[in-house]
């Protein structure tokens, strides 16, 4: 699938204004670029908006705690978010060329934004199972399988320019949605239930009823307010990215949608998915959680010990920073 190329010279309209992109294009075409357009300038605003909001919160972050690997990744996933957007917004609606159709700028930051921002929950999901080496071995290969799709997908993606215009369009291929809605959807599903699955066996007494496993792994009935709190904050980023990758998947096969809307929908999932995980993120290392003197913290984001005490059959969580 790709955007449509722009019409020939020779059987198009008289060109009133040579330098116009959408001039190259039949008229309805022309109208669907000029509304896409908005889709990255929308999403630009929006992260934006997130990154000003939370700049007080990402200093204490950076300031407060030591800089380890977790702590870079999520720079890198922030700042290769917005240069993603940034980019593409340029190759849509500005004039700054002339296009370069080897330089494959966005589809790399695409990539590198996305990767990042799904190692932050590779880090969730093998802190919490720091004592299982297998189950987060696991979950670092499925990470890096996903890494070498998505690297995949940036190597045959294809920029081309408009005419003698200083804008540019990019093609994408049915493999673009495999490597970068649905095999990652496949994953985060994965960690879901893993971290899920961590969580109840902190929170539940020996011998629980099925149906009281089910309550906790859905509403956190009797979990700790820390292990609640995280199962809660998972489960909204998980339904969120489960909406908008079906979503986005859904949309890029109608045929009967204009392709471009289908190429660029992929810019407000990624917005709103680093949103979510970037929050997941700040509120673990900041340790918003602790509310409960049961509850043994330091800086959160690789657990140390996971025990429940025989009297109340709490968890106490002995966390390191990451």
């Amino acid at each position: 699938m790709s955007i449509p190329s722009p019409s020939r010279l020779g059987s198009s309209p008289p060109i009133v204004h040579p330098s116009a992109p959408p001039a190259y294009f039949p008229p309805s075409v022309s109208s669907d670029l000029i509304v896409a357009s908005y889709l990255p300038v929308a999403a630009l605003v929006v992260h934006i908006w997130d990154m000003l909001n939370n700049v007080n919160a990402d200093y204490k972050l950076l300031t407060r705690h030591r800089l380890r690997l977790p702590s870079i990744v999520y720079c890198i996933s922030r700042l290769s978010t917005l240069a993603c957007l940034l980019v593409v917004t340029i190759y849509t609606s500005a004039f700054f060329g002339p296009c370069d159709p080897n330089f494959h700028l966005s589809p790399w930051l695409y990539c590198i934004a996305m990767q990042s921002t799904s190692l932050l929950f590779f880090f969730r999901v093998s802190a919490m199972y720091h004592d299982h080496k297998p189950v987060a071995l696991f979950f670092f290969l499925t990470w890096l399988g996903i890494l070498g799709g998505s690297l995949s997908s940036a190597l045959i993606a294809h920029i081309q320019g408009v005419g003698p215009t200083k804008n540019c369009l990019g093609r994408a291929r049915k493999s673009f949605v495999w490597t970068s809605f649905i095999v990652p959807l496949v994953n985060d599903t994965l960690i879901f239930i893993a971290i899920s699955f961590r969580l109840t066996l902190i929170g539940l007494p020996e011998n629980t009823r099925f149906k009281d496993a089910f309550r906790v792994i859905i509403f956190g009935k009797d979990l700790p307010s820390f292990s609640k709190a995280l199962l809660r904050d998972g489960q909204a980023y998980y339904l969120t990215t489960l909406v908008l990758s079906f979503t986005v998947t859904i949309v890029f096969f109608i045929e009967s949608i204009p392709s471009v809307y289908r190429v660029l929908l992929s810019l407000p999932n990624l917005t709103i998915v680093n949103f979510m995980a970037c929050r997941v993120y700040r509120r673990t290392k900041s340790g918003m959680y602790r509310e409960t003197s049961s509850l043994e913290l330091s800086i959160p984001m690789a657990f140390h010990d996971c025990t429940r005490t025989p009297e109340n059959s709490t968890a106490l969580l002995s966390v390191n920073s990451g």
